[in-house]
């Protein structure tokens, strides 16, 4: 054990992170009890010293994984694994630490399932071969160390972290290799059958069965459904043309990428934020980018023309041209795109075309389970269907959020929602109660948005976006739904952490209230 901080130094709700040989370790004070974890974030190594303590809850400010600072033990995504500890004394008003950790993360205790392997029938099936399908893989392994799972995806890639596709990937700081989220070993190890290349054509709920591309068929006890979202695509004339692109998967982000070079043309049809990194990450490569959306300011609805403004600002400051309020009417070229004409007759010279205008649902595999409107799945607060043995996660889970049913396309939603599909396929009963998180690179500044407003009747800001650092909230009444932040992280955090606890200040105190 070493002395690392006086007692005194460290007051009740308080954390402080210090160097400890190798280590960076965070030191927190939960009523009067001091833990000490490493201050190393499982989901990209990112410090946790301005993470948000809440009892014994550590949120990270970066991308709001949780974990609890008494055992290392992550209880919120995105990441996979849970976070080291470090032995704690008090000698004479001094906090010792062990030299090294006490526990450290670990991933499911691997096993010999080869007998259980591809034999027609599992015990788990999971169907899709996004970051929800990984966390089940952890969620089943917490309560069930032996029954065999198959992972069903028409990737040809294990699950990997798809928040790298419109940035890193497109832009080439990452290559297909660095996305898995774990090896295809890892998979065997865990006793999963792993199904690449392979799209489940039809899923019977009622007779447990899943029919298979190729004609095979296999069965199930219990299945999760976890296929996500398809890009939506244009049905204007032209859009059999070559280099026209949606951006879903690693092999989309791979083929616009290696289309665009110094100079290329790019047009960006769509002002989402998927849209909106394709237009950062290819300018990067070198395209020069034009972005078409229908809204005369982005982000208008969802987040309020100041915000809007600021994003479209940012962009055309990194050289990005807009072209609001059009919409495109037609592709044209011979093999491949050559422009793209606008509604009002403009003709835009086009080498690379992105479509990115949302996604839909992909549920229409299944047979005997009615879907939402929009083409969702209901599912219970534990992300059960109302057919026995079925499970939904992901962008196709239509749930019971606190503002309402809600059917939400974030990437920390979708791994947490694995993770606790995983856990109750597998005999637990635990509730999925996340608030909603997402996060978005926009020209190098980070977005943190926190809860769900889909209607909301005024923002309170804290800050002025472009002037900068800034809070901006979304009032329905006196109810905070949520919160988006600019190089405001540590606030962020700390707001996440008072709205899933219900502990929000009046609105009256909001603008200019200490939140740590």
């Amino acid at each position: 054990m070493t002395s690392v901080l006086k007692l005194s130094n460290l007051p009740a709700g308080d954390s402080h992170q210090i160097d400890h040989g190798d280590y960076k370790v965070l030191l927190t004070n939960v009523e009067g009890t001091v833990y000490a974890v490493e201050s190393k974030c499982s989901h990209f190594g990112l410090p946790l010293e301005k993470a948000a303590l809440n009892g014994h809850r550590l949120r990270c400010p970066f991308h709001h994984a949780c974990f609890d600072v008494r055992n290392g033990q992550q209880l919120e995504a995105p990441g996979l694994d849970g976070i080291a500890t470090f032995g704690v004394e008090i000698i004479d008003g001094d906090i010792h630490i062990s030299e090294e950790p006490i526990t450290k993360p670990e991933a499911p205790a691997t096993g010999d399932f080869a007998h259980k392997l591809d034999d027609g029938h599992y015990g788990y099936a999971i169907v899709g071969g996004g970051v929800a399908a990984a966390n089940a893989v952890y969620g089943i392994r917490e309560h069930d160390a032996t029954g065999s799972i198959v992972l069903i995806t028409r990737e040809d890639l294990p699950p990997y972290d798809r928040t790298h596709v419109s940035k890193a990937l497109l832009d080439g700081g990452k290559d297909l290799s660095d996305l898995p989220l774990h090896s295809e070993a890892f998979y065997r190890g865990q006793g999963v059958s792993l199904m690449e290349k392979t799209t489940a054509e039809e899923v019977d709920v009622a007779n447990k069965t899943i029919a298979l591309s190729g004609g095979k068929k296999i069965s199930y006890d219990k299945i999760l459904l976890a296929t996500g979202g398809e890009p939506r695509k244009l049905d204007i004339p032209g859009s059999e043309l070559d280099n026209i692109f949606t951006i879903r998967n690693a092999r989309d982000g791979m083929a616009a990428r290696n289309q665009v070079s110094e100079g290329t043309k790019v047009v960006i049809i769509g002002g989402s934020f998927i849209g909106l990194e394709a237009a950062m990450s290819l300018g990067k490569q070198g395209g020069d980018i034009t972005v078409v959306a229908p809204e005369e300011v982005l982000f208008k609805g969802p987040f309020g023309e100041k915000v809007g403004k600021y994003v479209q600002q940012l962009h055309e400051e990194a050289g990005v041209s807009f072209r609001l309020g059009r919409k495109s009417s037609a592709f044209t070229g011979k093999g491949k795109v050559s422009s793209v004409t606008l509604d009002n007759g403009e003709e835009l010279p086009a080498d690379v075309v992105v479509v990115g205008i949302g996604v839909r649902p992909v549920t229409n595999y299944l047979r005997g389970l009615a879907g939402t409107a929009d083409g969702g799945l209901k599912v219970d607060n534990h992300l059960a269907c109302n057919v026995a043995d079925t499970w939904a996660a992901g962008d196709i889970a239509c749930y019971p959020d606190r503002e309402g049913a809600a059917r939400i396309e974030h990437w920390k939603v979708a791994a947490q929602q694995g993770r606790v599909a995983g856990r109750n396929m597998a005999g637990a009963a635990v509730p999925y109660t996340m608030l909603p998180f997402f996060w978005s690179n926009q020209q190098g500044v980070n977005f943190r948005y926190a809860g769900h407003a889909t209607e909301y009747d005024n923002i309170l800001f804290d800050g002025t976006p472009g002037e900068g650092p800034f809070l901006a909230f979304y009032l329905m009444g006196k109810h905070v739904q949520a919160v988006l932040g600019v190089k405001r992280d540590a606030d962020v955090a700390a707001i996440a952490e008072r709205m899933s606890h219900r502990e929000m200040p009046n609105n009256d105190d909001l603008r200019g209230f200490n939140w740590r």
